[in-house]
Parts: structure tokens; C-alpha cells; sequence
């Protein structure tokens, strides 16, 4: 089993939500240790929910930042988000530094007030024996995580191999597919490549022909088109501009723009048009029926 489907495994078996901030390069190397694109962050449906309103994803950013800073220290600790959920982290430290935070929660105190204007699925519940249970699993996680760490190092020499261009090309795109509705950095990739930020820049626009930044827009853009062509009755263009990495819908309007050259209502009208041309037509106007 690898980590992937151990983590699904343990998420049903908890009632809980399991993902995990990278900092090893063995992470992007190891078949054993890639995860799914949507364990790479919190992915509990209030917190998606969360990010995409107004500010939501700065906030998030930021608490995450505090949670790197406390996880350096080297032991698990608990704590809440800004908007009352509940998480246990486990640091996973490997040759005295940090390679991964394994996030095991997304739960609720028994009783706790929720935030207004969510109408979703209420996060489980904390209780004293659920909360010996997840310390547990966490740290056979990070155990197994540390057995992997240490194959990799024994078989391939840990950070000091050298890769080509299509291997950095690879997770660069990797990297914007599973975090493209958040806010990447490239130097986010390199710390977890452990490569120099300019070093790795430069193989990206070698290899690719364009840069870290154009890249993250081209993917963001085709997912805005996607959505605006197909669920624009469900969703506002802000909505879809937040659900794309875009937490200010102005900017978000500005930007396809530049790229589409409409805005999106124009882009939609256009879908729109272009749906009803293509429809089939109905010989003789004829009313279609269930077949009995």
C-alpha cells in the first residue's frame, strides 16, 4: 500500500481529513509517496468552501505559514483555524530538518457554534477518544514516511542527484495542477525540489517556453473557460474567478481579458450562441417523446 491509498484508508477509518505539506524532494521522486492533487491541502468541503470566499484563501495561507513555524520544533501539536476547525499536526523531520507536516482533522469541538452561511455537511465531531486515536495514526504515518525518506536515501543518494529538464518540467506541472486555485510560488516547487529558485526558473522556460507565472495563468484560464462555458447559471464569475486562484473578481475579469480578449460575460453570451447553433434540430418542429 502505498501513501496515497493508505491516506484514503485512514480517512474513512477515522472520520477525518488527512493531507500533507511537502518539503522533500523524495516527494516528487518516490511512486510510494505521491499523493493525489487534492492531498496536497485541505480539501474537507467547508474548507474549499472557505478559500473561495472573500479573503479566505490569504487567511488559510497564513494560518498555514504559523502551522510551518511551530512544525520546525519537531513536535505533533493541535490547534484551530480561524474559522473553528480542528487539526492535528505531525511534523515528519528527516537528517534534522523538515520534510513533510502530515494534517490529520477537520473537526468540531461537541456543541461549537459553525460559521453563518454555510450550508453544507457539518464537520465531524472531536471527541477525547478520536483525538488519541488520529495521534496514533499520525505517527505511524510518520513513520512510514520516514522509512521512505531513508530508502531514498540509501538507493539514490538523497538531495544531491541530478535531474534533466524534463524531470523539473514534469512537477513544475504537477505542481500548478494540484495547487493552480490556491496561490503557487515558484519557490514554493523549489523548496520542495530543494533546487535554487533562479535554477529552477530557468529550466522551466528552457524546457517549456515560457515562464513559472504564464504557466499558472494558461491552466487557470482554461479551467475559468470550462466553467464559464458550462456552469455559469451555477455559479457568479466571481465564484468561478475564486474557484481558478483569483481571489479578487476584478482582477480575475482584467486578466481574461488580456488572455481571451472578452470579458466573460462576453465569453458566455459567446458559448451561449455557439450552444444554440450547434443544437440538433427537430425534423418538422415535432415534440420529442419518451420512447415507451
Amino acid at each position: 500500500m502505498n501513501l496515497q491509498n493508505a491516506i484514503r484508508h485512514l480517512e474513512l477509518k477515522l472520520g477525518t481529513v488527512i493531507d500533507l505539506e511537502v518539503l522533500h524532494p523524495a516527494f516528487a521522486e518516490m511512486p510510494e509517496l505521491q499523493l493525489a492533487p487534492d492531498q496536497y491541502h485541505h480539501h474537507g468541503d467547508f474548507c474549499r468552501w472557505a478559500k473561495k470566499q472573500p479573503g479566505g484563501l490569504a487567511v488559510c495561507t497564513a494560518n498555514k505559514a504559523r502551522s510551518r513555524k511551530i512544525a520546525v520544533r519537531g513536535r505533533p501539536f493541535w490547534g484551530f483555524c480561524p474559522k473553528g476547525v480542528w487539526d492535528y499536526a505531525y511534523p515528519v523531520i528527516f537528517e534534522e530538518k523538515l520534510a513533510a507536516i502530515i494534517y490529520l482533522g477537520y473537526l468540531l469541538p461537541p456543541g461549537q457554534e459553525f460559521v453563518a452561511g454555510w450550508n453544507g455537511r457539518r464537520p465531524g465531531e472531536l471527541s477525547r477518544e478520536r483525538r488519541s486515536e488520529i495521534a496514533r495514526y499520525a505517527a505511524f504515518l510518520g513513520e512510514y514516511v520516514i522509512l521512505e525518506l531513508e530508502s531514498y536515501r540509501e538507493s539514490r543518494g538523497g538531495c544531491g542527484k541530478k535531474h534533466g529538464d524534463d524531470f523539473y518540467m514534469e512537477q513544475c506541472r504537477h505542481f500548478i495542477e494540484r495547487s493552480y486555485h490556491q496561490n503557487p510560488a515558484l519557490s514554493d516547487l523549489a523548496e520542495i525540489l530543494h533546487v535554487n529558485v533562479n535554477y529552477l526558473g530557468g529550466v522551466i522556460r528552457r524546457a517549456g517556453g515560457k515562464g513559472f507565472r504564464e504557466l499558472l495563468s494558461e491552466r487557470r484560464m482554461q479551467e475559468a473557460e470550462h466553467l464559464l462555458r458550462h456552469y455559469h447559471r451555477k455559479y457568479s464569475v466571481g465564484e468561478i474567478g475564486r474557484r481558478c486562484g483569483f481571489s479578487d473578481s476584478n482582477y480575475f475579469c482584467t486578466v481574461f481579458k488580456s488572455r481571451t480578449g472578452m470579458s466573460p460575460r462576453e465569453f458566455i453570451r459567446r458559448s451561449e450562441a455557439e450552444d444554440a447553433e450547434n443544437a440538433p434540430e427537430i425534423p418538422g418542429g415535432a415534440e420529442m417523446r419518451k420512447t415507451p
